[in-house]
């Protein structure tokens, strides 16, 4: 028996939501304690095994010759059976999912922000962001490759899922576009969260194409070069 189903009782989702039942019930203030004791360690039990899951799903990606897996080679790895599995992931793309956003929120744009603050320029702190893109591209890891071809296969699949994926990415591009506003670099008839959706679309796009076709077409300098001329005003 894997120790998905090691222990006795109903899965987390139906201990959360009898314990939700209770909470809102008129019920004596030591049982809604009793409650919310329950509904933590269950929703804390819960995070512990998706986090194995997306890690190992990570470590498979790296490993493999073809940064991909299958959902058995994750179970495997985890010591989890499919019906835990499914407790979680309604699927491999929702596995994929989660990879994409944890890779993102927690790596790439905590890794962004580092490099950016370390420029005191508005309008240079946004261009080091094309600089980083076109050097984690330039000689990908297989991660990398990884998540360009999940990128293709979300948008596909899960559109609305990945748009919200990219929000890490999205509000870090809004927040450096409102300080180029700040600093009156930045045009004035399209609102920052509109030119970094288009900023932000332009580097992906330049970062798969980098990536799957295995050679840059257009270099940093070229992109900033196109994507300053509109959204930029000239410096007074």
């Amino acid at each position: 028996m894997s120790d998905g189903d090691a222990e006795a009782g109903p899965s987390e989702k139906v201990l959360i939501a009898r314990a939700k039942s209770v909470l809102g019930r008129d019920v004596p203030n030591w049982q809604k304690r009793s409650v919310e004791r329950s509904l933590r360690t269950a929703r804390a039990r819960a995070q512990q095994r998706s986090d194995r899951l997306v890690a190992a799903a990570l470590e498979l990606i790296t490993q493999s010759q073809d940064n991909d897996f299958t959902i058995q080679e994750v179970l495997d790895r985890c010591t989890m059976s499919v019906r835990t599995f499914y407790n979680y992931f309604d699927g491999k793309d929702s596995l994929l999912l989660a990879v994409y956003e944890t890779v993102l929120a927690d790596t790439a744009v905590p890794l962004l922000r580092e490099r950016c603050a370390q420029e005191a320029d508005p309008v240079l702190r946004l261009r080091m962001v094309f600089d980083a893109v076109a050097e984690v591209t330039e000689a990908p890891h297989p991660l990398t490759r990884a998540l360009s071809l999940f990128h293709l296969r979300l948008a596909q699949n899960r559109p609305a899922d990945l748009n919200h994926a990219l929000n890490p990415l999205r509000n870090f591009l809004v927040e450096l576009l409102t300080g180029v506003a700040a600093a009156g670099r930045l045009r004035a008839d399209l609102e920052p969260a509109a030119l970094a959706v288009i900023t932000q679309d332009l580097l992906i796009t330049d970062a798969h194409t980098t990536v799957l076709v295995g050679a840059r077409r257009a270099s940093a300098d070229d992109l900033w070069a196109f994507c300053s001329a509109a959204i930029l005003v000239p410096a007074k």
